[in-house]
């Protein structure tokens, strides 16, 4: 599976950086199956005099555009694209310089095909972002159009689940960043179903909310009706496994018959829900149910 990575830039050597950054919102927007339209706001304060952002990631981009405010005015900008070291595609925004105490809003946006994967015949999202310095508000919001169908699994939990223009908006939203946080999202979606109403998804997710857990919906049609199918969840599956005694990270990937990348990523949620405990083993890890 592959994951974007998301890398925010130290700006000094001796602690301080460039800017302080206030807000960091990323809303995906998935087109149809393949591409998904990305836009990122920045709202930083300027500490030193610069005039270039960069963004880095390591999937394609393709038709960046950008708006910079400088204290609230529109300014003119030169957005441009180039591979660095190891294959990441670094989007340069410059724009007049800045002077310290000087706010600036950054808004990029474009579209991308490395966030979609097919795994065990449905789609899922998959993104990842560490920040390598201190952010006071991150948000992030996932749009997915009218007609699919939201699958398991969904990590992490979203803070809200709404319905928005015939689409259903996923939200996260987290404050005080420390640097070095990482985050991981995935979400598991089938592909378009016709005739499937987005506001029963979300009297789904509101239900799976109470209920504690995401079970997920498989809307399939049959003599024309809707049927549905309940998914058991990623974690139930796991959790069964361990009822046995502990089992090596490399035997669930075996016996789940998922990536590696995505077993890590739901052992890390479970291991944050206080559901299991991982000790490192050799070239693996052991895993257990933890004892309450």
């Amino acid at each position: 599976m592959l994951f974007v990575i998301f890398l925010l830039p130290f700006a000094s050597s001796q602690g301080e950086y460039d800017y302080n950054i206030e807000s960091y919102s990323i809303y995906f927007d998935i087109v149809n199956d393949n591409t998904i339209k990305e836009t990122i706001e920045i709202s930083l304060t300027a500490n030193t005099n610069f005039s270039r952002y960069v963004f880095y990631s390591d999937y394609p981009i393709e038709n960046p555009d950008a708006i910079v405010k400088i204290n609230g005015e529109m300014k003119i900008v030169n957005v441009s694209v180039s591979k660095i070291v190891g294959g990441i595609n670094a989007v340069y925004v410059k724009f007049p310089p800045v002077k310290k105490g000087d706010r600036i809003t950054i808004k990029i946006s474009f579209y991308s095909s490395g966030m979609l994967q097919n795994v065990q015949n449905k789609k899922q999202f998959a993104y990842y972002i560490k920040f390598n310095q201190p952010v006071n508000l991150f948000y992030v919001r996932l749009f997915i159009p009218k007609g699919y169908a939201i699958l398991s699994p969904i990590i992490p939990s979203p803070d809200m689940v709404e319905s928005s223009e015939n689409r259903l908006v996923l939200e996260w939203r987290r404050e005080n960043i420390k640097a070095g946080e990482e985050f991981y999202f995935i979400v598991g979606f089938s592909g378009e179903i016709k005739g499937f109403s987005p506001l029963w998804l979300v009297v789904i997710f509101v239900s799976a909310f109470a209920g504690g857990f995401f079970a997920g919906m498989l809307y399939k049609e049959r003599k024309g009706k809707e049927k549905v199918e309940v998914l058991r969840s990623d974690e139930e599956k796991v959790i069964e496994l361990l009822k046995n005694g502990p089992v090596l990270q490399s035997e669930l990937v075996k016996k789940l018959g998922v990536s590696k990348a995505k077993v890590s990523l739901l052992l890390k949620d479970m291991e944050k829900k206080g559901l299991i405990e991982r000790v490192k083993e050799g070239r693996s890890y052991l895993v257990r149910l933890k004892e309450s």
